[in-house]
């Protein structure tokens, strides 16, 4: 962000205090935490009419429950969270200001255990924490987004010429989401779920094992989780994560994985897009059986263990335990 004379410097100084920013520095944001929250649930609306709610309320109370465990270990700056599960297929997950975090019912399709939830939980919480959006969006607009100070009051009394303002700082803030953030904003949160997600409790390694293997998926189908996305410093960022996790392994990091207590969850739940109706099962295993036998007793086909290998995050030649719990895609 530049300055240009005085009376661009008393400008900004009056918005800034205008709107509650302590001030105009990369390190900061120009957006109150206030407007911050205000920008939230405007967007959560939007949000809920472009992809709909899953109806699953036990589904998502489980998420929920999940955040709030995070949340224990989150120093409180008075954000009011809200974890809620989105109908649409694709394998991501998101964060507004304010706490607003979704999951989308094709990602946690996707997780396989609980341990799993927390991490990626963990990473939007980050985003939310370290005010990301608000930050990137000074970046990336700079004065612009100083209007939205005014904006909301001009919208409120039905001032049109603030329409054109308010949706291209909506834009900005749905690429950003949908999209992923910058390199070292991504690393922050990164960092953040890793940590948090250890001090509650759960195993990071597990965490870890997850985005290798989404960053296969995403390898080999081109598309995925804007948290690992396929960018150039998707390794890079692996191999940090990774480290990290090993370091709190080594400091006595948390040992929950909860992978069958997550699978269970998933009974029915919806799979693919919504004009299929194709939902996922759940096996229960007798114990003592492997993948190929379970395949031929599935599909009549042990050939197809190596899609249940990679659906479950599991090696081809594993053995089930009783009452261990595999998830089964539909055709």
């Amino acid at each position: 962000m530049r300055c240009h004379g005085e009376k661009a410097v008393a400008f900004a100084g009056f918005l800034a205090i205008a709107l509650g920013c302590p001030e105009l520095t990369s390190a900061f944001t120009v957006i109150s935490e206030a407007k911050e929250a205000e920008l939230g649930r405007q967007a959560d609306q939007e949000i809920l009419k472009r992809f709909g709610r899953y109806p699953d309320p036990e589904l998502e109370a489980y998420v929920t429950s999940v955040g709030e465990r995070l949340l224990q270990v989150v120093e409180p700056r008075g954000i009011k969270y809200q974890f809620k599960v989105v109908d649409s297929p694709e394998v991501n997950a998101f964060a507004l200001p304010g706490g607003y975090i979704y999951v989308n019912r094709g990602m946690l399709a996707e997780l396989n255990s609980e341990a799993e939830l927390a991490g990626v939980l963990g990473h939007e919480i980050g985003h939310v924490a370290g005010r990301h959006a608000a930050r990137q969006m000074t970046r990336s607009l700079g004065y612009q987004v100083l209007t939205l100070g005014l904006i909301g009051l001009g919208a409120a009394a039905g001032a049109k010429e603030h329409v054109g303002q308010l949706g291209m700082v909506m834009g900005q803030l749905f690429q950003m989401i949908l999209l992923g953030y910058s390199r070292d904003f991504e690393l922050e949160a990164d960092d953040f779920g890793l940590r948090v997600a250890s001090k509650a409790g759960y195993d990071p390694q597990v965490i870890i094992g997850f985005h290798k293997r989404l960053r296969l998926k995403e390898r080999l189908e081109g598309s995925g989780y804007h948290g690992f996305s396929t960018h150039p410093d998707t390794a890079e960022r692996i191999v940090k994560a990774e480290t990290l996790a090993h370091l709190l392994a080594a400091e006595g990091g948390g040992a929950i994985v909860g992978a069958d207590t997550y699978k269970a969850h998933l009974e029915g739940l919806l799979y693919g897009e919504k004009g299929q109706q194709k939902r996922l099962r759940v096996y229960t295993a007798k114990g003592g059986e492997n993948l190929p036998q379970v395949a031929l007793e599935l599909f009549n086909n042990e050939n197809r263990a190596w899609e249940l290998a990679r659906f479950n995050g599991l090696k081809e030649n594993a053995v089930l335990k009783t009452g261990e719990k595999l998830k089964i895609m539909p055709d």
